[in-house]
């Protein structure tokens, strides 16, 4: 398991403080395998009581036992050139790994018993995947809806309400332009799923349900950077069949 992923299974245990040292850890993995609790909790402008209570919300036994951690899971390996179906492969494993540790039970509940689940993709590719998965869930006989732009998105406000869900998709989860629709829902207690890329960010860290997908970038000609959203297909896809099990059980 990843820090990202482990971050996902405990999220709903996480305060704010929490949340700022998870971050600076994400950001410099590799230094904070070499610092003692005293110094992350400085790096962090925490304290190390508050570091050690973190560790044992992610299920570890102390300080230690949280770096021995790091250094297994962060072995970053550059694969070469001709590995680009490799990495295809490592990152589809490594979200449906990640799947495994949500809670679906009360996830597809949630979406089971929502009036309206209104669907937004912050891209072109992300709002396509979202499309075909709200075509999918007509079929559940669930109203789905797309809303294709923020002009859109920004007038259907008053209409998303406490019985509805808002299920955001999202590679870097940090989207300037949605973070006031986000805030607004927060406060009208709106159930959110966000589906971003695995690692800490605004729109995960604001969701009642934070679904993660791995993506791992590679460059072609002239070191232009490609970003594969299969991995995000993977988590629609795998949404959907945990929903259409809910729904089949409860008939």
């Amino acid at each position: 398991m990843t820090l990202e992923e482990l971050i996902t299974k405990h999220q709903k245990a996480l305060g704010d403080l929490d949340k700022t040292i998870l971050r600076y850890v994400l950001d410099n993995k590799q230094e904070v395998q070499q610092l003692g609790i005293t110094e992350l909790a400085t790096a962090t402008y925490t304290s190390k009581s508050t570091v050690l209570r973190l560790v044992r919300k992610l299920g570890f036994a102390g300080f230690s036992e949280f770096k021995y951690f790091l250094k297994t899971s962060t072995k970053e390996v550059k694969p070469a050139t001709e590995m680009f179906a490799d990495l295809q492969v490592s990152d589809i494993i490594k979200t449906i790994k990640g799947l495994e540790h949500v809670e679906w039970d009360d996830l597809t509940l949630r979406l089971k018993e929502a009036q309206t689940i209104y669907c937004y993709g912050t891209g072109f590719s992300q709002r396509r995947i979202l499309d075909e998965f709200a075509k999918n869930l007509l079929q559940l006989g669930k109203r789905a809806i797309t809303i294709p732009n923020k002009t859109e998105l920004d007038m259907a406000m008053e209409m998303i309400t406490t019985h509805d869900v808002v299920l955001l998709a999202s590679l870097s989860g940090e989207t300037e332009s949605i973070k006031e629709n986000i805030f607004m829902w927060t406060l009208k207690n709106v159930p959110l799923v966000s589906v971003t890329q695995a690692k800490e960010n605004t729109f995960a860290s604001h969701s009642d349900y934070a679904l993660h997908y791995h993506v791992t970038p590679f460059s072609v000609i002239k070191e232009k950077k490609v970003e594969s959203l299969v991995t995000l297909s993977v988590v629609v896809d795998y949404l959907f069949r945990k929903l259409t099990e809910k729904m089949s059980k409860d008939r």
